[in-house]
């Protein structure tokens, strides 16, 4: 019986502590989130104060950075894993706020999704959120110029060996003389940079519209199986 009071006792102390850590991980995802917002809210009011296109255009671009991240943070700290992020409905959200973000009407560009249900570490997902930021980002400003029948494809699926993602629009495509590597755009250069962190292959056509394939070693990525916390707990 002693036994058994010494092990009910640990088992408290250490539920107390997971408790107590689950609290904490919340509170610093809200905060840094809280924090995200507040710096998206000054770019903002420092676009006002701004009358060239082109810079109050490149202030927009960081905002919609910053609020990408934010949604990751917003994400872990109001689910049950407070250490992992479901792909799915971050790009959900993701691709709702860009939309709006760019005042695309309801039904003027159709966004097809197919994303598998994977939870990635924060490590992981910031920095595919980020490329798919870019991609998106390309597609909406600068792909239809005619806006009929206007589509957007996004993928994003897990192989034996690899993670696929995928964005793929049926717009005007790129210059015929583009060269990713070359580019000055502050979009690709994060692509590439982002797609380089992550040890990825990338691959970009440009035929009836523009399609990026970007192929990410699974030996990378940290995968997660929610819920973290409840789980040790």
């Amino acid at each position: 019986r002693k036994a058994a009071l010494q092990l009910k006792e640990k088992n408290e102390i250490v539920s107390k502590a997971l408790s107590e850590k689950e609290i904490l991980l919340r509170e610093i995802h809200h905060r840094v989130k809280n924090n995200l917002q507040i710096i998206s809210s000054l770019l903002g009011v420092q676009s006002r104060k701004i009358d060239d296109p082109k810079a109050q255009e490149a202030i927009q671009e960081g905002r919609n950075r910053v609020r990408s991240m934010a949604l990751i943070h917003k994400n872990l700290y109001q689910d049950e894993n407070l250490v992992g992020v479901s792909s799915s409905k971050y790009i959900e959200e993701l691709l709702e706020e860009l939309v709006s973000n760019y005042q695309v009407d309801d039904g003027q560009i159709a966004i097809k999704k197919d994303i598998d249900s994977i939870v990635l570490d924060v490590d992981s997902i910031i920095p595919l959120g980020l490329i798919l930021n870019e991609l998106i980002t390309n597609s909406l400003k600068y792909a239809f110029s005619d806006m009929g029948r206007a589509e957007i494809f996004v993928s994003l699926k897990k192989t034996a060996d690899q993670l696929v993602l995928k964005v793929k629009d049926n717009g005007k495509g790129l210059p015929e003389d583009f060269n990713i590597s070359e580019s000055k755009s502050m979009g690709y250069t994060l692509v590439r940079a982002f797609t380089d962190k992550l040890e990825g292959t990338l691959n970009i056509a440009s035929d009836k519209g523009t399609s990026v394939v970007i192929s990410i070693p699974n030996s990378e990525l940290n995968y997660m199986n929610p819920p973290i916390v409840k789980a040790l707990a």
